[in-house]
């Protein structure tokens, strides 16, 4: 079960960063395109942020729970402590940013009248930083998950 569960994380964490890293390269792509208009930059980013914070919430839960259970923690201690600790924030970070950063941001996205103000800015500058520090402790605790373990040699025949 301990291997079945470090698999879990490996994958889930590995897949949020990829993901994470494809939505912001596609969506500073579509925002500096001058193919668009405001009003179509509106509806790509309200149509891709909420799959976004679908894929990060699901993933990286897949990862605290499979980090969690599949570092040994009493020969692991660091490791786990490590692990659990960076996604538990990663996760409050998540949380943190779609109620008081998101929602708003989608608010103004929505709104008819198409208008980013000087409110959009802002809110825009801490979502980039949240997320910047999200998915740096994800990385974190990939790398974490990842790195081999020491070989215990033993003499037994």
């Amino acid at each position: 079960m301990q291997r079945i569960c470090l698999t879990i994380v490996r994958f889930a964490l590995s897949a949020w960063i990829g993901a994470a890293a494809l939505f912001v390269v596609t969506s500073i792509a579509e925002q500096r395109s001058t193919a668009f208009g405001s009003d179509v930059k509106n509806v790509l980013a309200a149509l891709r942020f909420p799959s976004y914070y679908s894929f990060g919430f699901v993933l990286v839960g897949l990862g605290l729970v499979g980090g969690a259970m599949g570092i040994d923690r009493l020969r692991q201690r660091r490791r786990w402590f490590a692990i659990v600790s960076c996604l538990m924030l990663a996760l409050l970070l998540m949380l943190v940013d779609y109620f008081t950063v998101y929602s708003p941001l989608y608010a103004i996205v929505t709104d008819s009248s198409g208008v980013r103000d000087a409110r959009f800015m802002q809110l825009h500058r801490w979502s980039e930083q949240i997320n910047t520090i999200d998915v740096a402790l994800c990385l974190f605790a990939a790398i974490a998950a990842c790195w081999p373990e020491k070989q215990v040699l033993t003499t037994d025949h």
